[in-house]
């Protein structure tokens, strides 16, 4: 297969993840931390009780000037009546994502493959991100984000993944038809959405495994160890290892 353009997801695709059970740990913990130090009363153990799923929530109403994570925050901490204001809540938001991005590493071929397929392709990043001004300085940080001629990340657009407008955003800024482009992720999210926007999905399963699907979430109590994933998605092809991308173009 030939393409005139290669979109990739960001988490599980071209960053690796490590020990998610403690990095949803630390992530708990840190905000514990941090909505303790502006007032909460409540034990560690009740908190993870009302942060069941947080992510999986609604998104709450467009709150002005912040990100959908910090609204999550807001939201919470209001229902657990701590007033936060605007730098404590931006202060909460950051730490938690810290904590959980200490058990994730870009992976080592990531920088080398992105180098030689941009000479004969056009490279995006369609990421479902909630925290964008984090995930962008991450990026430039890592070097990734100059290797993309367009980033489109959830929390600025408004849609994410598996909704083929996602995708639909990237293919009109790089001026590609959905035939031309193969989207390259590593959930069932990824399959989806790319197959629904007429992209060629390709599934990176590294190890033979799967992981994203049992990291999505906080949940308490360990249980997003027994969160097992789905069947293995009907990808259009599967890699093991990102190198395997050139060779197969």
């Amino acid at each position: 297969m030939a393409f005139n353009g290669i979109f990739f997801d960001l988490y599980g695709t071209l960053l690796v993840l490590g020990d998610m059970h403690a990095a949803w740990e630390d992530w708990l913990s840190a905000l514990h931390r941090c909505l303790a130090e502006s007032g909460l009363r409540m034990s560690r153990e009740k908190l993870a009780e009302r942060c069941d799923g947080f992510f999986s929530h609604p998104e709450p109403l467009i709150m002005d000037g912040l990100t959908v994570l910090e609204r999550r925050i807001s939201v919470l901490a209001n229902e657990l009546g701590v007033c936060l204001d605007r730098q404590q809540t931006a202060a909460t938001a950051i730490s938690c994502i810290e904590a959980w991005q200490a058990y994730v590493t870009v992976d080592p071929d990531a920088l080398p493959v992105l180098r030689a397929l941009r000479q004969s392709a056009c490279l995006a990043l369609i990421s479902n991100y909630d925290h964008p001004p984090y995930v962008r300085c991450l990026l430039a940080q890592l070097g990734l984000a100059k290797m993309f001629d367009t980033i489109v990340i959830s929390g600025e657009v408004g849609v994410k993944k598996p909704d083929p407008a996602i995708f639909e955003i990237a293919l009109k800024a790089t001026g590609l038809a959905p035939h031309e482009v193969t989207f390259v992720g590593d959930s069932e999210e990824d399959v989806q959405g790319a197959r629904a926007a007429g992209l060629c999905p390709v599934l990176i399963y590294r190890n033979n495994r799967q992981a994203s699907h049992v990291l999505k979430d906080f949940h308490p109590d360990g249980q997003i160890v027994a969160i097992h994933r789905n069947a293995k998605p009907q990808a259009t092809r599967y890699i093991a290892a990102l190198p395997e991308l050139i060779t197969f173009r």
